[in-house]
């Protein structure tokens, strides 16, 4: 999760003439389009997933869904914030902050018993919102990476918590913090850790923190870095406050610019690449496109206003785009658009979404008051299979399916655990 926020923002967002989306019959709701997956469980280790697409290759059984429903587990309090859940070799981390400390929490996955955690100083910066981490932790091989919103950047080992290395990234590289703070999630490739740091990233060696290229010192975005292959090379699309630019991961080199201005910088919804196109999108009246990679700089296929993702980005599933579109803080629908053509396939305004996550073939949505909902991702349509209430006040954060567990947060720090009765 990575906030930037305006109370000056007006909402913004297409709801199929305001009409709620027809029920479908649970019939249909059981069939899925020829996308399936094999049910083998995966640990989550950095923001958007193992894939860092927001989708999980874990299957729901449907039917059981439907018969059994979903339980609590168990809760958990970290303090305020809008940090994601990672999860790792039986262990469940995030982030929160309480009287200007920020501390990561290490939970055991399956119980919610504290394994370990740690803190450090960090302001609450509350301008506009709630305040707190905006983003989520990244697990590599035994160790644990965080990136503060002041830019304390910290190594950890995931099995006792104690600090391999830390590093002050605005002190190393004399960029400098963008409004909200940095909000993109460290990003592993190789040996070294990638940051949504200036114009366009920063990358650090992960054995020590030492720098090892750094870009412009212009405001960064607030998505994470998305790595991607591209003509024989390893790219990264990075966002700052007026562009995405792709980035040569081993030299930090820029090959191409694409100039996406938002209001407030607020570049915040992660791109997706796929099939030699990017899909991209931000809030605030500015909407999205479809981007064809060329040899040169991209070429837009289509774009509009129709798709508008002010925090959480979309997920593909299949030929479909589905994700939150307009102000979280007014009334935000829940909408399918079609991902070679834009076209709208539907849009639900009744149940406030405020985040989502995926398998290929099932949507998990959190509304903004902690309703959780699972069902089907369809182009004709969303009808849950099951929904329980889990979490009480606002609920901005991206729920995260590992293991057969679905891991939830609020803005306020409470935590929750669900899985199948």
């Amino acid at each position: 999760m990575k906030i930037c926020f305006s109370k000056t923002n007006q909402r913004s967002g297409f709801l199929a003439g305001g009409r709620r989306v027809p029920r479908l019959l649970l019939a249909s709701l059981l069939w899925v389009p020829f996308c399936l997956v094999d049910a083998a469980a995966d640990d989550w280790l950095a923001w958007r997933g193992p894939h860092r697409d927001g989708v999980s290759h874990e299957s729901l059984p449907a039917e059981k869904l439907v018969a059994d429903g979903l339980q609590v587990r168990w809760r958990g309090e970290v303090g305020t914030g809008f940090s994601s859940f990672v999860v790792a070799d039986g262990n469940a981390l995030t982030i929160g902050n309480s009287e200007s400390v920020d501390t990561l929490f290490c939970f055991d996955a399956e119980s919610g018993e504290l394994n370990w955690r740690y803190s450090y100083d960090a302001p609450l910066d509350d301008r506009d919102f709630e305040g707190g981490p905006t983003s989520t932790p990244t697990v590599h091989e035994g160790r644990v990476y965080v990136l503060a919103r002041q830019g304390d950047l910290f190594c950890l080992d995931l099995a006792t918590g104690k600090v391999v290395w830390q590093k002050q990234i605005v002190d190393a590289t004399n960029i400098r913090i963008p409004g909200w703070g940095f909000g993109g999630s460290p990003q592993v490739f190789g040996d070294r850790l990638l940051l949504t740091v200036g114009e366009a990233g920063v990358a650090v060696d992960l054995a020590d923190g030492k720098l090892v290229w750094q870009s412009g010192d212009k405001e960064a975005g607030y998505a994470s870095p998305v790595i991607f292959d591209w003509q024989g090379k390893t790219l990264a699309m990075f966002p700052s406050g007026r562009s995405f630019s792709a980035v040569d991961v081993a030299t930090g080199e820029a090959i191409w610019q694409q100039r996406w201005l938002t209001s407030f910088g607020c570049n915040a919804a992660d791109p997706i690449v796929h099939d030699g196109h990017s899909f991209l999108c931000s809030g605030y009246n500015r909407g999205c496109a479809l981007l064809r990679l060329t040899d040169d700089d991209p070429e837009i296929v289509w774009k509009h206003k129709l798709m508008q993702n002010q925090m959480n980005g979309c997920v593909r599933i299949c030929d479909a785009l589905y994700g939150v579109d307009g102000d979280l803080e007014a009334e935000p629908t829940l909408k399918c658009i079609d991902w070679a053509s834009g076209e709208v396939h539907w849009a639900d305004d009744s149940i406030r979404p405020g985040a989502i996550t995926a398998t290929r073939e099932h949507l998990i949505v959190l509304t903004t008051e902690g309703q959780l909902l699972l069902g089907s991702a369809s182009t004709t349509g969303f009808e849950p299979l099951t929904e329980l209430k889990v979490l009480q006040g606002k609920c901005w954060t991206v729920p995260v399916l590992a293991n057969g567990s679905i891991y939830c947060r609020s803005a306020s720090g409470s935590v929750v655990c669900v899985g199948m009765k």
